[in-house]
């Protein structure tokens, strides 16, 4: 029973010992776990930290790009500001040097005008002189009373109808009357209708006479036609103009030209003035592309709103197709002298020159004509805006230089 009573209690303290070992191994794990999670902890701490360091490195960086940023917006807002108030003051520039141009264009177009009007009035007066000229019609139905009044109508409508653009067209001013330039006594037929030249120079090859050199149309025909060549020339230097067609002022003086030459350089002359035409906006229902004088007189007409003016312009193609027609006979004939293939640049107004003595002014275009091209001839300078006097004084000088060639030649 001793024994059993010492091997309980000796059971029981190594039981206590045991669990006392026990509680000391449990405390020791969880010690050694307790360290594993700090010791991990620790590294969470650390990586946390790098991570949170990158991170505010990569902030800082952010800042600093964003102070880059902010201080590049700042200077292109800068800039930006700059550039409005430059653009605002370069905008107003524009619209200044625009408003001068306009003035500028108002004056030299004034400054023109007043020239045209004064060489117009003075030089070249383009004025439209009455006929008397007997209607057909109406000789028609004295002669021959069997005529209906229908015939001698229809006659009377054919008579004042052009073929024009295409279309055949009412035409007021057919024959009625007559266009003068420099006076009364040089006139040109309202509807174009030159014949009576080129039928004078080939009735003067068949007949010789005193008579055939004496009040004859040629004479009137080409002495107009050398006006208005030499108004149209000045013009286009005034209005700052390039003419489509070359044309010397001495084309229709000087020699009895042929009907093709004589047409074509009608044509020629026709061209440049509605050209000229165009380019001042003068109203296209005035025109006619055979009216070489009326097309004129509408030009220089103190009506004209727009005379003297500057800048693009359309052109009717039309109105220039229609000169195709002023003599559709002519174009296919030659000259048996072999002088009908005179080039453009046979034409160049840049020998057709006279080179006035006033060193004020600038020149005009003055006649020149065969008897005198032994001389030497200067290209003028272009016309400046000088005084009105001046044109008119260099204007005349070269007028009555050609006139004294002219008469002297004939």
């Amino acid at each position: 029973m001793h024994l059993k009573t010492k091997q309980r209690e000796f059971q029981k303290h190594v039981l206590k010992a045991m669990e006392g070992k026990e509680i000391t191994d449990q405390l020791r794990w969880k010690i050694m776990s307790c360290k594993m999670r700090i010791e991990q902890l620790k590294q969470t701490i650390c990586k946390e930290n790098d991570e949170m360091t990158r991170h505010a490195e990569g902030l800082l960086r952010i800042k600093e790009e964003n102070q880059k940023h902010y201080r590049r917006a700042q200077r292109h807002q800068e800039k930006k500001e700059k550039i409005q108030r430059h653009n605002r003051k370069l905008g107003d520039l524009v619209e200044k040097k625009t408003y001068d141009l306009k003035t500028q264009y108002e004056h030299l177009a004034n400054l023109r005008r007043t020239h045209i009007l004064e060489l117009t009035s003075v030089i070249f007066p383009i004025e439209e002189v009455k006929t008397s000229m007997r209607d057909p019609a109406d000789v028609s139905s004295e002669s021959d009373n069997a005529m209906t009044s229908s015939t001698v109508s229809k006659l009377a409508e054919a008579r004042r109808t052009t073929y024009l653009s295409g279309r055949w067209v009412c035409d007021d001013h057919n024959g009625d009357t007559s266009i003068s330039i420099t006076g009364p006594w040089i006139t040109l037929p309202n509807n174009g209708d030159y014949s009576a030249y080129y039928n004078w120079v080939e009735e003067k090859k068949t007949t010789q006479g005193p008579d055939m050199e004496h009040n004859n149309p040629a004479y009137t025909i080409s002495a107009a036609l050398c006006y208005a060549t030499q108004l149209v020339n000045t013009l286009s230097h005034i209005l700052d103009v390039n003419l489509p067609k070359k044309l010397c002022n001495s084309e229709f003086c000087g020699e009895n030209l042929s009907r093709h030459r004589f047409t074509r350089a009608v044509k020629k002359l026709n061209a440049n003035i509605l050209h000229l035409c165009f380019s001042q906006h003068v109203n296209l229902d005035l025109l006619h592309p055979l009216h070489t004088l009326r097309n004129l007189m509408y030009l220089v007409s103190p009506d004209t709103e727009n005379l003297g003016r500057s800048g693009p312009f359309e052109i009717s193609a039309d109105l220039e197709d229609s000169m195709e027609f002023v003599d559709p006979s002519a174009t296919g004939e030659t000259d048996e002298s072999g002088d009908e293939h005179v080039s453009d640049e046979e034409t160049d107004l840049g020998t057709d020159w006279e080179n006035l003595p006033s060193p004020r002014f600038c020149d005009i275009p003055s006649q020149q004509v065969e008897m005198l091209q032994s001389q030497s001839t200067q290209v003028s300078q272009p016309i400046a805006s000088s005084s009105a006097g001046g044109m008119i004084s260099s204007a005349a000088a070269s007028v009555t230089s050609w006139l004294k060639a002219y008469t002297g030649h004939r």
